[in-house]
C-alpha cells in the first residue's frame, strides 16, 4: 500500500508583503489582453491543478460508493440475499460516513487537507480494493469494508474545503469548489455507467480492484505533486503565490491545538434563522441523493 508521510502538525501561513499585485505575464492594457492573460494565468496555475486533483478525489469517492448499487444485483444472485439483507449491505457505508465527516473536519483543522486527504483516499481505495477478498470470506467482513469506505470518504469535503481556503483568492473560491463538484458529480456518472461493463468483462468484483488501484495512483500524485499551501510549493510563480496572498484574507497564526480549544458560539449560531436555513437544504439534499444513487 502507498504510505503518505506521517501526520504532522500543520504550519502557521506565512506572512507576506502587502504591495499591489501586478498584472499577469503578456498582459496588455488595450484589446482586452489583461482579461485574456488573467484567463490563461488561471488555466495554466499552480492553483488550478489543486482545484483539478480535489474534483478527482471526489470522482473517485463517488465512483467507489456507487459501484455497489450496480454490484448489488450480481452480489444478491451469487450469496442469495434477501432484499432486507441487501439493504443492510447498501446502507452499511452511510454507517461509517455518519460521523466521520464531523471527525474529519477536526483533523483537518489541526493537520491540513493535504494530508487529511492522502490518508482518506488511501483508506477508501484500500477498503475498495479489499471488498472481493472480504466477500469471499464472510458476508459480515464485506460489510466491515463497505463502513470503513464510508468512515474514509467523510473526510473528502472538508478537505476539499480548506485546501480551496489556501489555495484560491476569495473571488476564484467559487469557482474552484464548482471544479472539484463536478468532480464529484463526474463519479456518479463513471460509477454507473462503467461498472457494468468492467463487470461484463472482468467479473463482479472488477470495478472495485481498478477503482481501488485508480484511487493508489491518485495517491501518489497527490503526497508528490500537491502542497498544503501556495507556499509551500517549489514551482509557483512569483506573481501567482502575491495574487493568492493578495486575494485572500489570511487567518491569524495559532498555537498548536489553540483552534481545539476555542469552542464555537453554537448558541448563537443556532439562534439565526439563516444557520437553519442551511441545515434544511444541507439535510434535505442529503436525504434524496444518498437513495437516489443508491436505488438507482
Amino acid at each position: 500500500l502507498l504510505c503518505p508521510a506521517p501526520l504532522q502538525p500543520l504550519r502557521p501561513l506565512a506572512r507576506h508583503r502587502t504591495r499591489p499585485v501586478a498584472a499577469p505575464p503578456g498582459a496588455s492594457a488595450a484589446g482586452g489582453g489583461e482579461a485574456q492573460a488573467l484567463a490563461a494565468e488561471f488555466m495554466t496555475s499552480e492553483r488550478v491543478k489543486v482545484a483539478a486533483m480535489l474534483g478527482l478525489a471526489l470522482a473517485l469517492c463517488n465512483a467507489d460508493r456507487v459501484v455497489m448499487s450496480v454490484a448489488i444485483v450480481p452480489l444478491s444472485q451469487a450469496y442469495g440475499w434477501t432484499p432486507s439483507f441487501a439493504g443492510v449491505v447498501q446502507s452499511s457505508f452511510l454507517w461509517g460516513y455518519l460521523v466521520s465527516p464531523i471527525i474529519g473536519g477536526a483533523l483537518v483543522d489541526y493537520y491540513g487537507g493535504k494530508r487529511v486527504m492522502a490518508y482518506g483516499v488511501a483508506l477508501w481505495s484500500f477498503a475498495t480494493f479489499l471488498s472481493p477478498w472480504a466477500a469471499a470470506r464472510s458476508l459480515w467482513l464485506f460489510i466491515s469494508t463497505r463502513i470503513l469506505l464510508g468512515v474514509a470518504e467523510g473526510v473528502a469535503l472538508p478537505c476539499m474545503n480548506n485546501m480551496v481556503l489556501r489555495w484560491f483568492p476569495r473571488t476564484e473560491r467559487s469557482s474552484a469548489v464548482g471544479i472539484a463538484m463536478a468532480g464529484f458529480q463526474l463519479g456518479n456518472t463513471i460509477g454507473l455507467l462503467l461498472s457494468p461493463i468492467i463487470m461484463s468483462r472482468t467479473g463482479t468484483f472488477g470495478p472495485f480492484v481498478i477503482f481501488g488501484l485508480f484511487g493508489f495512483l491518485w495517491v501518489l500524485v497527490w503526497i508528490s505533486a500537491i502542497t498544503g499551501t501556495p507556499g509551500e510549493h517549489p514551482q509557483i510563480s512569483a506573481y501567482e503565490l502575491e495574487y493568492i496572498t493578495k486575494g485572500q484574507k489570511l487567518v491569524k497564526p495559532q498555537v498548536q491545538g489553540e483552534r481545539l480549544r476555542k469552542i464555537p458560539p453554537f448558541r448563537n449560531l443556532l439562534s439565526k434563522w439563516p444557520t437553519w436555513a442551511l441545515i434544511s437544504a444541507n439535510a434535505m439534499h442529503s436525504w434524496v441523493t444518498p437513495i437516489n444513487l443508491t436505488l438507482g
